[in-house]
């Protein structure tokens, strides 16, 4: 597996999506988990990008397979 170099803000989105949480849109270009911004919707762009997150048919944000076995191995 190509392991990309994830920012500090990634690796804090992967901590909670790659465990099965999901991040829903906020206000703006928030990106709420549990009712909380973690993040903006740019660092989900990225780490699509990377394949590690998608978004299902109800606009929330998920781990991809690549994106649970990431964050499994980077022990997030």
């Amino acid at each position: 597996m190509n392991v990309p170099k994830l920012t500090d803000a990634q690796a804090r989105v992967m901590k909670w999506i790659g465990k099965g949480w999901t991040g829903e849109p906020g206000a703006g270009s928030a990106v709420m988990v549990n009712g909380k911004r973690i993040c903006n919707v740019d660092t989900m762009t990225a780490l699509k990008r990377h394949g590690l997150v998608m978004q299902d048919e109800l606009r929330r944000w998920v781990a991809t397979a690549e994106g649970k076995a990431l964050t499994k191995t980077l022990d997030l």
